[in-house]
């Protein structure tokens, strides 16, 4: 299949490739479906879209499912579970395609999975690779401006975004649950969709007590800590909370067996343990909203300097946000080195220029920043450590646990940036 598949794309122009791979995808994903039995109809289906927060919110979510004895599996960029093992997500999509998915859902089933969580990008929703899965409940973490090019525009996003919430309307499943976070603006947008029950998170009423690396909130009279960093981490573990209430989970399980068992997420806000007397952060924050949360978080801990490497994802795809990263970082850190991140096919000058640029024109940015522009990406992490001074905080973004990095030219190697940067300490 793969062979005609290649034929395909050399065969058309892109332009005609880009307007007819939605309905290819979305073949694929109901012929699967059919292929695989529908296992989507075999389990309770829990669909998380939004901006950012995904991965965390479904590993959360997971933990608390399965600690109350809901054997539960999962799709995430960061890795699948099929309610046994876990193995990391090397496709280098979040929201896999074709027969992968449901092959994924069938495992679950096979298993003895009753609960499943899949996330759900606006590039795989728009591709249709969600076709062929009834879904029981829809989530919406947030939405802020991301993959701009890529959709033609904020609106299509928003719209791409929705696919999951018109699949949960014509799903077969009897009692469907919508789930929002009240205090993004778009919430009543998702949150007209129909469904039997639809609830919504805020933090407005939930008295955040931050400590050190975790926070505790109230919600439904009682109160709650989850063990890691940001106020963005709340929101996610809020939403899981409040999910596995509609799902019948009591107080006890959540507080004492699942949100008090997580201290860390792969790639995402990763506290990477040395003894340089430093601490280094590794996370995803692939869009300006991520990574402006994750230098928001490690600003507010104590340190003496505040070291950012980081370069722009997406290549040509994405190119206004080289501007925003630029300036975001600006905002809060005290040393910057630009690298590469995947640059597919542009040039890896022009995108450090461009950052450079955002850094330059913004009139927000910390007196006395230190720029370098290091493009090997290990070569940048290396300068950054050795850089480091004890009570200095390091902040390495772009990748988190991606399993890849895609060099100029397309080139694509095998890329473990935990592993690298656990060595660079030693």
């Amino acid at each position: 299949m793969q062979f005609f598949l290649n034929i395909i794309k050399l065969i058309l122009p892109k332009p005609w490739l880009k307007k007819i791979r939605p309905f290819g995808h979305g073949f694929l994903a109901c012929l699967a479906a059919i292929w695989y039995g529908f296992p989507a109809r075999k389990m309770t289906v829990i669909g998380i879209t939004g901006t950012s927060g995904k991965s965390t919110t479904t590993q959360i979510l997971s933990k608390i499912l399965n600690q109350a004895g809901k054997q539960t599996g999962y799709i995430t960029t960061v890795e699948f579970f099929d309610g046994r093992k876990t193995t990391l997500n090397k496709h280098g999509l979040s929201m896999p395609g074709r027969f992968l998915l449901q092959r994924e859902l069938a495992e679950m089933v096979a298993v003895g999975c009753t609960h499943a969580i899949v996330e759900c990008t606006s590039e795989g929703l728009s591709q249709n690779r969600h076709l062929g899965i009834d879904f029981d409940i829809a989530l919406i973490t947030n939405l802020t401006e991301a993959h701009l090019e890529a959709h033609g525009g904020f609106e299509n996003y928003k719209q791409a975004k929705a696919k999951l919430f018109k699949a949960l309307e014509h799903s077969k499943k009897k009692h469907k649950i919508i789930g929002v976070n009240l205090d993004d603006k778009h919430s009543s947008f998702y949150g007209a969709f129909k469904a039997a029950e639809t609830f919504g998170i805020s933090l407005k009423d939930s008295k955040l007590k931050q400590q050190h690396n975790s926070t505790e909130f109230q919600f439904n009279g009682n109160i709650f800590k989850v063990h890691l960093p940001g106020e963005f981490n709340v929101y996610n573990a809020l939403m899981a909370v409040a999910c596995a209430y509609k799902l019948g989970v009591n107080d006890h399980i959540i507080v004492q067996k699942a949100l008090d068992q997580i201290v860390e997420i792969p790639g995402r806000m990763q506290l990477i343990q040395n003894q340089k007397g430093i601490k280094v952060y590794l996370d995803y924050a692939p869009e300006p909203a991520g990574m402006s949360s994750a230098l928001k978080a490690v600003a507010s801990m104590p340190h003496a300097k505040l070291i950012h490497v980081f370069g722009s994802t997406g290549g040509h795809r994405d190119s206004s946000k080289r501007f925003e990263f630029g300036k975001i970082s600006s905002n809060y850190a005290d040393v910057i080195i630009i690298t590469n991140d995947d640059v597919y096919d542009s040039d890896p000058e022009e995108i450090a220029g461009d950052i450079e640029k955002g850094i330059a024109t913004n009139p927000n940015r910390k007196e006395n920043i230190k720029v370098l522009t290091v493009l090997d990406r290990k070569e940048a992490i290396r300068a950054a450590i050795q850089f480091a001074q004890k009570e200095d905080i390091l902040i390495i973004t772009g990748k988190g646990s991606e399993q890849f990095l895609v060099l100029p030219g397309n080139e694509r190697i095998e890329w473990d940036e935990k592993r690298i940067i656990e060595e660079l300490l030693k």
